[in-house]
């Protein structure tokens, strides 16, 4: 009679084999898990960026040209030049206008001590509305030839430079907040046929603008 037997018997799994397992598993799972988050970061850095990269940049709060302006006319009406100087609005924001012998004597471009206070004015002025300040200088057409001063074009830049410094040393101007140009004869208000029309193009303009 032949005897029967059973079904092999199964070996039972090693515990150490079925944790290492799971362990694989949840590996696999947190690194899965971590390539979608990567992928919706991207994403969203993407959205970011777009949105960023067409909203405007910031501005620095636009000074009040109108109020600036006043008080540079209240200025020169309450100094001691008796208004000796004139204020006058332009595109992009106003200008004063002195003429020349007011700041210097001729054919000189070191500073009338009696400007200073009228600059210091200005300096106020400037600072208070964070005005930037471009100074120009001009002469008539009459020919200057000295030692110090070859032509009108270093007469009107010395000038232009000389208020400049004025500004920067004793205001405390930041130095990109400030120009100096000359421009000699070539900028003229008047004609230089007649003495009357000499006087008014020799002058210092300076100019403000709402800062950069």
């Amino acid at each position: 009679m032949t005897k029967r037997t059973g079904p092999p018997a199964v070996e039972a799994i090693p515990q150490w084999q079925t944790i290492y397992c799971s362990l694989m598993l949840l590996l696999v799972v947190f690194f899965v898990m971590l390539i979608a988050y990567s992928v919706l970061d991207r994403n969203r850095l993407q959205k970011l960026k777009h949105v960023t990269g067409n909203a405007p940049p910031p501005t620095l709060q636009n000074p009040d040209m109108n109020r600036a302006m006043q008080s540079l006319q209240a200025l020169t009406a309450n100094s001691t030049l008796g208004g000796s100087f004139t204020v006058i609005k332009t595109a992009d924001g106003f200008k004063a206008v002195i003429p020349n012998p007011v700041l210097f004597a001729s054919g000189d471009a070191s500073l009338a001590p009696s400007i200073y206070p009228v600059l210091d004015g200005i300096i106020t002025i400037a600072k208070q509305n964070h005005l930037d300040v471009q100074v120009e200088g001009h002469t008539d057409n009459l020919p200057i030839e000295t030692a110090k001063f070859p032509s009108n074009w270093e007469l009107s830049t010395m000038r232009a430079v000389n208020i400049l410094r004025y500004l920067q040393k004793e205001g405390g101007i930041a130095a990109d907040k400030l120009v100096a140009v000359g421009f000699a004869e070539h900028q003229p208000e008047a004609s230089n046929d007649t003495p009357e029309g000499r006087k008014i193009n020799r002058r210092i303009e300076i100019l403000f603008r709402p800062g950069t």
